[in-house]
């Protein structure tokens, strides 16, 4: 059995970890590892994580839990999160990364269920089901397609959660082979702060023949309290989501796509003003 590197990045997430970490340490093996990366969070997570994981100062805070190596790393500064996962996982040390939200609480068997599809030659990651209840509404997602239309390459969820291929496996909840992840350099850090950084390490997974995948039987639920609004804001996150789809169509678009994006350009600058005129009269 190929062994798991549960990668966690986290910012001013104390109350996240309390809540969520002892379900993800549940589903962790004898041999696996978790790796909590701290993107200089300013509360208290440095002292929480060394008094209850007992662990010792090496080149990072070390220990074990139950069998399991614990593994706490320090940003010294803000680098978000396509460029703290890229550091987490070159620490990591076992055979596969399962990325995982802070606010992520993975349901009993997920791992073994989502473990279960490895090795396979082929197979980059493998994603799950994605429970959320915002506003008192149940969400399932997890299953994803990825389209070309109007100048510009646009996601979407799939029409069904049934096990099969998917455009990518999200980044809070996949697990992943490290050894491709790695043949990849992981993350574009051009992404920063947040958002189409998963899609895209996925679409360059396509691009050497490696597969990604759904499946069904592994369930989390995903709480939504990480800090992103907090920190930007509505408005920011919306300009952040639309800046990083412009660029992941510039980078990835054939010539022919690369032309339409060009001539529909004018006609997208006009629809964000509108939705941005829209969040501020809100």
């Amino acid at each position: 059995m190929q062994t798991v590197s549960a990668v966690i990045p986290t910012f001013n997430g104390l109350h996240l970890l309390k809540k969520f970490l002892p379900s993800v340490l549940a589903e962790l093996s004898q041999g696996d590892e978790l790796v909590v990366i701290d993107d200089a969070s300013t509360d208290e997570t440095t002292t929480w994580m060394t008094s209850y994981f007992k662990l010792a100062l090496h080149t990072h805070l070390e220990g074990s839990f139950d069998g399991i190596q614990v593994v706490y790393i320090q940003n010294k500064t803000n680098f978000r999160f396509a460029k703290s996962v890229n550091r987490a996982v070159s620490a990591a040390r076992s055979d596969l990364i399962w990325l995982l939200n802070n606010d992520v609480k993975p349901l009993p068997g997920c791992l073994a269920q989502l473990r279960s599809h490895f090795p396979h030659n082929q197979l980059f990651g493998v994603g799950c089901i994605e429970k959320s209840n915002d506003l008192g509404k149940e969400e399932i997602q997890g299953k994803n397609v990825l389209t070309f239309s109007q100048g510009i390459f646009q996601h979407s969820r799939a029409a069904d959660m049934k096990s099969g291929p998917t455009a990518w496996v999200i980044g809070g909840c996949g697990l992943f082979s490290k050894d491709k992840w790695h043949c990849l350099s992981g993350f574009d850090p051009n992404f920063a702060p947040a958002y189409w950084e998963d899609l895209d390490l996925s679409f360059r997974a396509h691009g050497q023949g490696w597969l990604t995948w759904f499946d069904a039987a592994a369930q989390v639920e995903h709480h939504h309290e990480t800090t992103n609004k907090d920190v930007f804001g509505q408005l920011q996150m919306v300009k952040m989501g639309w800046k990083n789809a412009d660029y992941f169509t510039r980078k990835h678009a054939t010539m022919w796509q690369l032309i339409q994006y060009y001539v529909w350009r004018p006609w997208w600058y006009f629809k964000r003003q509108q939705f941005i005129n829209s969040i501020h009269e809100t």
